[in-house]
């Protein structure tokens, strides 16, 4: 019966052990280009099917990047995992906080620096808009109220 337990425990730990794994830089560039492929693909034509397939494969590509992919272990290096709770809470979020290039809000909008500037000040995305899994009524209530502050803005910017 001891056995059993030892058994069970032993197998409990070492699975937990290897879910802290860090991948090596390789696994997680190629981890990257997949996601940059599903991307390009959500830019280009395709089914409902195929949009829902490419959203679900590109979560958990996002998953396996912020568990795994923080502090890439080198590819040659023997297996090492991290088994501390404080690592595994910082690690959980780390792809959100990484801070991306020459990117803003509303960077698509205008190429002219103080248009796009007075954009930035003057359109302020509404509570309903940000909330995550909104209804398509609300994407669409959105998009048109985009629609329509950008033409009041438009409007407001050659009276200037």
């Amino acid at each position: 019966m001891i056995k059993w337990i030892l058994l069970i425990l032993t197998t409990v730990f070492a699975t937990e052990l290897y879910a802290d794994e860090t991948y090596s830089q390789a696994h997680c560039d190629s981890i990257k280009k997949e996601r940059e492929a599903i991307r390009s693909q959500f830019r280009s034509g395709y089914s409902t099917k195929e949009g829902e397939r490419l959203t679900a494969r590109d979560k958990v590509l996002f998953t396996l990047l912020a568990d795994h992919c923080n502090t890439p272990k080198k590819a040659s290096s023997s297996y090492q995992a991290t088994s501390s709770a404080t690592t595994k809470a910082s690690n959980s979020h780390w792809l959100l906080n990484q801070k991306v290039s020459n990117m803003s809000l509303h960077s698509d909008s205008y190429s002219d620096q103080a248009k796009l500037d007075a954009w930035s000040k003057f359109y302020k995305l509404p509570k309903r808009c940000r909330k995550k899994g909104m209804s398509s009524a609300d994407f669409v209530w959105c998009s048109e109220y985009r629609g329509k502050q950008k033409e009041l803005f438009e409007a407001q910017w050659k009276e200037r």
